[in-house]
C-alpha cells in the first residue's frame, strides 16, 4: 500500500494547473490595469466605464471561480482585483499616488532639515 503525497507537495507542473482561474484572474487584472492606463487621454481623468466596468466584471468572475473551486489561490484573486479595481478609479488612484509621494517627499526634506 503506498500513501499519496499530501497537496502542498506535489510538483510544479501540477501547481499552474491547480491555480488555473487565479492566474486568470491575476492575467486579467493586469490586462485590465494597462488597456485602461493606455485608453485613457488624461490620467487625471475618470477612466471610460465602457471598459473598466466589464475587465473589473470578468475578473471578478474568473476570481470567484478560483474561490469557488478552492484553488487556494487567495493572493493570486486579489491581486487581480486590486489592479482591476484600480482601473475603476484610475484618475484618482494616480492623483492619490502623487499627493501621498509628495507628502512623503516633504515629510522627509523637513524632517532632515529640522
Amino acid at each position: 500500500m503506498t500513501l499519496s503525497k499530501p497537496d502542498h507537495l506535489h510538483g510544479d507542473a501540477d501547481r499552474l494547473a491547480r491555480h488555473a482561474f487565479g492566474l486568470a484572474a491575476l492575467g486579467l487584472g493586469i490586462l485590465a490595469f494597462v488597456v485602461v492606463a493606455v485608453s485613457q487621454d488624461a490620467l487625471w481623468s475618470a477612466p471610460d466605464p465602457r471598459i473598466s466596468v466589464p475587465a473589473f466584471a470578468v475578473t471578478a468572475i474568473a476570481a470567484g471561480i478560483s474561490v469557488a473551486r478552492r484553488e487556494r489561490a487567495y493572493s493570486l484573486c486579489l491581486a487581480g482585483l486590486g489592479l482591476a479595481g484600480a482601473a475603476l478609479v484610475l484618475g484618482w488612484f494616480l492623483m492619490l499616488a502623487i499627493v501621498i509621494g509628495a507628502t512623503a517627499a516633504l515629510i522627509l526634506i523637513l524632517h532632515s532639515v529640522m
